[in-house]
């Protein structure tokens, strides 16, 4: 045992050293070992991000992403906020434009004409009615020319909405005209949107004015839909039309057209010359001419 430590002792002395475990280490290979290690610490270095560039600098590619990416979503806010602040528009293909567009100069709601005039002509219409559809498409547009616009002439209209109640459905296309037409007085598109309505008369209680159609006709008339269709869903100017109905029968009116002109009753379609001839008539004999 001994030469064998011996040995080992001067082995030891020779080429190396004993660890304290009593294994003794060839400094060779100590030598080399402490060389790789060194290496490796050096590749460790050079492969290792300087900590500079990954905390003080970006890559290009992620500051591009960023940019990229922030540019989209304004323009998806963008595109989100004109869609919801885009006025609502209707369908109007398919629509009859009006052949004579009321002046709406002198309107004032479903009123026409100067404040002054000496001669006020009421007229009671039905927009399903036919005969009110010819009046207000040939003879009405003649008075406007002629009567209306020099200040002789003042014309009124009212509901008569008594072509729906022929109808079983609960939709009443007389009183949702009558009441679309009053949504559009309050805005002063009454008589645009009155032409539109007696241009495109398609049949009575056949769908002519259906919501959906009623609704292009307001478009046609350059109604803004949203506020226009708020007033209808508010059911007031459905109840204003029916009650103004209601007087109108009270009153002994049971037809439509009815006219009073200057108090004189007019019942039916009455050409220019017949209507003229009355209208100068009492034109005269309000101003003693």
């Amino acid at each position: 045992m001994l030469c064998v430590v011996e040995r080992a002792t001067r082995t030891d002395h020779a080429i190396g050293h004993v660890t304290a475990s009593g294994v003794p280490v060839n400094k060779s290979q100590t030598r080399a070992d402490q060389s790789r290690r060194a290496r490796r610490a050096a590749e460790r270095r050079t492969s290792a991000p300087d900590a500079r560039t990954s905390g003080g600098r970006r890559s290009p590619v992620l500051l591009i992403s960023l940019i990229v990416g922030g540019i989209g979503i304004v323009v998806l806010g963008a595109l989100i906020l004109a869609t919801q602040t885009r006025p609502a528009v209707a369908d109007t293909s398919g629509l009859v434009t009006p052949a004579s567009p009321t002046p709406v100069t002198l309107a004032q709601g479903r009123t026409l004409g100067k404040a002054d005039a000496p001669v006020t002509l009421e007229v009671w219409t039905d927009f399903q009615c036919p005969v009110c559809g010819v009046y207000a498409r040939t003879v009405e547009p003649l008075l406007v020319s002629r009567y209306v616009t020099p200040g002789t002439l003042r014309i009124v209209h009212h509901d008569a909405a008594f072509q729906g109640e022929k109808s079983s459905s609960p939709y009443d296309e007389s009183v949702e005209a009558a009441a679309g037409a009053r949504c559009a007085a309050d805005r002063n598109a009454y008589w645009p949107f009155q032409d539109w309505v007696f241009a495109n008369q398609n049949g009575e209680n056949a769908g002519a004015f259906a919501a959906t159609r009623l609704t292009s006709i307001a478009s046609a008339a350059g109604l803004d839909i949203t506020t226009w269709k708020a007033c209808l869903a508010t059911g007031t100017a459905q109840a204003a039309a029916r009650t103004e109905t209601a007087a109108a029968v009270a009153s002994g009116i049971n037809a439509t057209p009815t006219m009073r002109l200057n108090g004189e009753t007019i019942v039916g379609l009455k050409s220019i010359t017949d209507l003229g001839a009355r209208i100068d008539a009492a034109a005269a004999a309000a101003t003693g001419g």
